[in-house]
């Protein structure tokens, strides 16, 4: 009992004289944390920013003058940055602007595979590459802010079959972040089984979004981003389509764009129901947060003829020209 009456002793002698010491600084309310100081005139550093870009969706099947309307709008002495996952950018540039090929930059994104290997692709090696070239648009962009700077402006950035690009995410988050496939190949097998506990196709999301943040930050220091889809048609277990149809980008995509474009193309018949050998191709306006005046408007974008030249009209809105 003793030993425990002396234990008891000293542990009260020491809270007495931790009590009787002077205050510390901290303990005085004299500690501020460090802050930087921010300027008035920095509260309103928006207001010499540069004007925000347009982001943009423009979805259709293939040969509907996606991406056609896109590189239409890039004005001469201007840049457009293609990060080229279906190749249809660089083709279109050679075909018809073999003379701007210094301004249409096209990016390929896909990284080939090598050895003994079942896939041509490596899914988590072309994610980082693509992630690597939207880095070095980014440093371009700020870069041309600087009063200084003379060189090649970047206009847009173009981001052809966002479709492929949802599957390398999809892809990665099965050979990568769940472990549950070794290839692209192994994670097109029965996804729903390797995906396991339905949140984590929040992987993907995320994954899919990481672009997605990048062409955002993109918009915020003036350059516009073009993310261009196809269509996913519905389909019933036998095959047969139920009349639906999706954009081939991740659900939440279409909520971070400013404008979304659907191409179609129409064969037209004459009163009799005979072909013409007229086809036209048309732009639909189904978003249009910066053009209010053109939401559900169409535009005839181009049109062609069995017997004679086509007529190529464009899509001089794409600019924000809603004349």
């Amino acid at each position: 009992m003793s030993g425990f009456k002396a234990l008891k002793d000293k542990e009260t002698s020491l809270s007495n004289e931790i009590e009787a010491r002077p205050p510390t600084e901290m303990q005085q309310g004299t500690y501020k944390p460090i802050q930087k100081e921010v300027k008035k005139t920095e509260w309103f550093a928006e207001e010499v920013e540069p004007i925000t870009g347009e982001f943009t969706g423009i979805i259709g099947d293939d040969g509907t003058c996606k991406t056609a309307i896109a590189l239409n709008g890039i004005p001469n002495g201007e840049c457009c940055l293609i990060i080229d996952f279906d190749g249809g950018g660089q083709r279109l540039r050679d075909s018809f602007y073999p003379n701007r090929r210094s301004e249409f930059k096209c990016q390929n994104p896909w990284v080939m595979q090598s050895g003994d290997s079942r896939t041509a692709y490596d899914y988590p090696a072309t994610h980082n590459k693509t992630m690597a070239i939207a880095e070095q648009a980014l440093t371009w962009a700020k870069t041309q802010l600087d009063p200084s700077y003379d060189g090649p402006r970047l206009h847009t950035v173009l981001v052809t079959a966002v479709d492929l690009w949802d599957s390398v995410a999809k892809s990665c988050m099965f050979i990568e972040d769940l472990g549950t496939a070794p290839d692209g190949i192994g994670a097109s097998i029965s996804p729903q089984e390797k995906v396991g506990m339905r949140f984590n196709w929040q992987i993907r999301t995320t994954r899919f979004h990481q672009l997605t943040s990048m062409c955002r930050e993109l918009t915020r220091l003036g350059v516009n981003v073009i993310y261009e889809t196809h269509w996913n048609y519905e389909q019933k277990a036998d095959g047969s389509t139920t009349g639906k149809k999706y954009p081939k980008w991740e659900k939440q995509t279409s909520n971070y764009l400013h404008t979304i474009i659907e191409m179609t193309k129409t064969t037209i018949r004459d009163d009799e129901g005979r072909l013409s050998g007229e086809t036209r191709y048309e732009a639909h306006f189904t978003k249009a947060r910066s053009q209010p005046n053109l939401l559900d408007q169409s535009r005839l974008v181009m049109a062609t003829y069995k017997d004679a030249p086509l007529k190529w009209h464009g899509l001089p809105e794409l600019l924000g020209d809603d004349q």
